[in-house]
């Protein structure tokens, strides 16, 4: 009986030793076969917190130690641009702001992180920025749902979609 025991006691303890990632949600690949996702990591996280503070000091400079070489961006539109495209859209923008005395604020308000392969690599990181525009005349905001692809610690792929913020008004 002791070893019985023994037996049963040392079988639970190897069983709940075992760690099984849990599945957070899935994905149908290209393949058509489904594949799970998990928690990422805070590492990726990083990555994303760095493009924000880069582009918040509009330090544009730094873009490439944070994005891969072959890194592409992709808008709500549809267009397509690498890495030298994206930087040379963001400096014209910064540019049209000066000249028509304007400003347009980001506020990062939210970052999380999935990993559909952790065996593979690579993470996507989820973030929404809170933007307002304004120019003295004009006001105006969007939420920016940036999508991120983050592998080991470079973003490879960056995909945005905007939606319009519209204010209701109120009765008083």
């Amino acid at each position: 009986m002791k070893k019985l025991t023994v037996y049963i006691l040392f079988s639970l303890f190897l069983i709940s030793c075992q760690n099984t990632e849990r599945s957070v949600g899935f994905v149908t690949g290209l393949d058509g076969n489904e594949y799970k996702y998990f928690l990422g990591t805070e590492d990726a996280i990083d990555v994303v917190k760095k493009f924000d503070s880069l582009s918040a000091t509009k330090n544009y400079d730094e873009y490439s130690t944070i994005f891969a070489d072959s890194a592409s961006f992709t808008y709500g539109s549809g267009e397509k641009n690498d890495l030298s495209q994206f930087i040379e859209l963001n400096k014209r923008r910064d540019s049209i702001l000066i000249a028509s005395n304007a400003t347009m604020k980001w506020d990062l308000t939210y970052a999380f992180s999935v990993d559909i392969a952790p065996d593979i690599g690579g993470e996507y990181v989820n973030a929404l920025y809170n933007v307002s525009y304004e120019d003295g005349e004009n006001d105006g905001k969007f939420n920016a749902n940036v999508w991120f692809f983050v592998q080991d610690g470079k973003i490879i792929n960056l995909n945005q979609y905007n939606q319009s913020v519209i204010e209701e008004e109120t009765d008083n």
